[in-house]
């Protein structure tokens, strides 16, 4: 699971691919003959199979199912709950399936999970097994539904870049159109400006996705020594309780084990304090970003924390974070945009600074604060990457404008930035780049944002 929330593939925006990589997971973690993808037409009367996996057999050749031909099955649908018929033959909600679905494809038992997107269920996760009955457990429910909902990143990420293709055809085609239809052109940019905010949604969820990432790995190391800590525990105690139902438990036996267990619950207490503040770092900094509210907070102390959420993803880029954090100042703002600009920021740096890749010791981003004398905060982030060409400085917070198309770039990451200082924060934002130097961001805000 963690392996798939990480893989790229989910926000590629290429649907059927990200779909065959869930479907894989499912089939592989299930250990069943085969899963699918099915989803509602308009009028949620029939569904169709979208995806299957293996993909020996076309999605296409499987026939519709539709509300007419099996009013039990889809009164099951209905309740949105998952469907586990271990004889799928025999099942009250599946039995209509046996002669023209079930019996022509060999299957025995179903799973069926509802896919969820944007508050309502648009379908199933269809596991099958053939040849033979499968016992479903709850486990297994939990399982595909967690795969059901990483499918809404899916078809955000598909939705995300159907959105940009739009846009960028759009842009491509005013600039020969301006002249002779100008009477429009008012109307046309409200509808761009409307859809680049619902694809600015998106990218900002797709960055909590990299984020959760980076935070689920992170955790893994402390629980991972917690677990084997209480092993040690466990074998140590056993050890004891054999001496003494023996009748050989001695002074020495006694405390040397008593010695090694405080040091073992030492050693799992420190490491769940660890990941607890992991997850606490995570959790706060995921709600800021998701939902900008103004707070009275100390700055210099939320900047570490956010920037604590970043260390596993600088570590996997191999960037070493410096911090110099002096400001002192108390602010009256939206941490969560100033969450979401050091995101931008860092992860920006991390992917474009450093390419082609610098030796480990020079890849750096340092993050420093200090007070100016008008009260206001001066937050500088700088790098010593490979800089930004002269002729692309001026257009880097233009929306769109990327190096890496076709290479995951969607040219929106410095426009989110530059969006949310000026609007939301309200502040000064700049940058100065040398090539083969590095290059220096540097943000001026107060108390004070004009809209909330």
């Amino acid at each position: 699971m963690l392996s798939l929330s990480m893989d790229p593939v989910l926000d590629s925006g290429d649907k059927a691919l990200a779909e065959q990589a869930l479907l894989q997971r499912c089939v592989d973690g299930l250990e069943i003959a085969r899963a699918s993808i099915w989803l509602y037409d308009e009028k949620r009367n029939a569904i169709r199979c979208q995806q299957i996996c293996p993909a020996q057999q076309a999605a296409t050749e499987l026939p519709a199912l539709t509300r007419q031909q099996f009013p039990r099955y889809f009164a099951e649908l209905d309740k949105k709950r998952v469907i586990k018929a271990v004889d799928a033959r025999a099942d009250n909600a599946t039995f209509e399936f046996t002669e023209p679905y079930l019996i022509p494809q060999d299957i025995w038992s179903m799973l069926d999970v509802p896919l969820r997107y944007q508050g309502e269920v648009i379908g199933i996760i269809c596991c099958e097994e053939i040849a033979r009955y499968k016992h479903w457990t709850d486990e297994d429910a939990g399982f595909v539904g967690v795969l059901s909902d990483l499918y809404g990143r899916i078809l955000a990420a598909a939705e995300r870049q159907r959105y940009q293709q739009q846009l960028e055809h759009a842009n491509e085609r005013l600039e020969s159109l301006v002249r002779e239809r100008t009477a429009n052109l008012q109307k046309t940019l409200d509808q761009l400006r409307q859809t680049q905010q619902h694809l600015i949604e998106s990218e900002k969820m797709a960055s909590l996705g990299n984020l959760v990432a980076g935070i689920a790995h992170e955790v893994n190391t402390p629980v991972g020594i917690g677990l084997t800590g209480i092993s040690h525990c466990s074998y140590l105690l056993s050890a004891l309780a054999d001496s003494v139902r023996a009748g050989i438990l001695g002074k020495t036996q006694l405390e040397q084990t008593l010695a090694e267990l405080q040091h073992s619950t030492a050693l799992v207490e420190r490491n769940l304090h660890r990941a607890a503040e992991l997850i606490r770092q995570f959790k706060q900094s995921a709600v800021d970003q998701s939902h900008y509210e103004l707070h009275q907070f100390a700055i210099d102390d939320y900047i570490q924390a956010v920037l604590q959420t970043l260390l596993p993803f600088c570590r996997q880029h191999e960037v070493q974070l410096e911090l110099d954090l002096n400001s002192g100042l108390v602010l009256h703002s939206y941490p969560g945009a100033i969450a979401q600009v050091l995101t931008n920021l860092v992860t920006n740096a991390c992917i474009h600074a450093f390419e082609p890749p610098q030796a480990v010791e020079r890849a750096r981003i340092r993050v420093a604060t200090q007070a100016l004398s008008d009260g206001r905060l001066l937050l500088q982030l700088t790098d010593n990457g490979c800089g930004i060409p002269r002729d692309h400085l001026p257009r880097i917070f233009e929306p769109f404008f990327t190096t890496r198309r076709g290479r995951g770039g969607t040219g929106l990451g410095l426009s989110i930035v530059y969006n949310i200082v000026q609007k939301n924060l309200g502040g000064e934002l700049t940058v100065a780049s040398k090539p083969g130097i590095g290059t220096r961001f540097s943000l001026k805000l107060g108390s004070s944002s004009p809209e909330s």
